[in-house]
């Protein structure tokens, strides 16, 4: 009988250990809209496209390892990447001192390991304005996913999809029934992608037609001819 119950309490074990791996694999693995595309094959993975993005767009900041990892939503091979960055000097790794609130107010400042990016590493631009070019390039995944969030009539993708920072939105959704927890998941994995936050504009079909029909600007100018317009079953033209 004991031999019996030590057999069973392995096997619930070895079960509680599969399960809790499936729920680390199921966290770690965002949904990757780019792909293996031209930079992913140019610069041997994914995990150090994401990290070149997150850095040529942050180019003034100084970040933990933890902050990236973050957000940029894995670990799979990150710190490994960043090494590698490192290395050939694109990356800076050094000490410095964070100020951190405290529970009962005010702040505390503790020294910690950050890491930036090098502007005088050689061919900086060139490489910025390589790496900055490619934001998404699979349209036909992105659009498959942001239609699992809700009813959607309208997807635009504006700003820095174009390649211009001066937009006051990067993307415009209209749409009902959308499901908020989906449509934060779908946000993060592709602010992740992306290598930073998006002005991301959610409207009902309702306000949008009401928008539009007043020429409200802000909606007007979204649609231009510098956006892209990936799904329209608003029969704007």
């Amino acid at each position: 009988m004991k031999k019996r119950r030590v057999i069973r309490k392995k096997r619930t074990i070895k079960r509680a250990i599969k399960r809790r791996r499936r729920r680390v694999k199921k966290i770690l693995k965002p949904r990757v809209y780019i792909g293996k595309g031209t930079l992913e094959q140019l610069f041997e993975s994914q995990a150090k496209v994401k990290l070149m993005k997150f850095f040529f767009r942050n180019t003034s900041d100084i970040f933990q390892l933890k902050d990236i990892l973050k957000k940029l939503r894995t670990g799979a091979g990150l710190h490994k990447e960043i090494k590698k960055l490192e290395k050939i000097g694109l990356i800076v790794e050094k000490r410095a001192w964070l100020a951190f609130p405290r529970k009962r107010g005010g702040v505390r400042k503790l020294r910690k390991t950050v890491y930036s990016i090098n502007r005088g590493f050689t061919f900086f631009e060139e490489l910025k304005d390589l790496v900055l070019k490619s934001t998404v390039s699979s349209r036909e995944d992105l659009i498959s996913d942001v239609k699992k969030i809700g009813n959607i009539k309208l997807l635009v993708l504006a700003g820095v999809f174009q390649g211009d920072n001066e937009t006051r939105a990067d993307l415009l959704i209209v749409g009902d029934k959308i499901n908020q927890r989906k449509f934060s998941t779908f946000l993060k994995d592709l602010e992740a992608e992306v290598g930073k936050e998006l002005n991301c504009v959610l409207m009902t079909t309702r306000e949008f037609n009401y928008r539009y029909d007043m020429y409200d600007r802000f909606v007007r100018d979204l649609i231009t001819s510098k956006s892209e317009i990936l799904i329209n079953k608003l029969n704007l033209w």
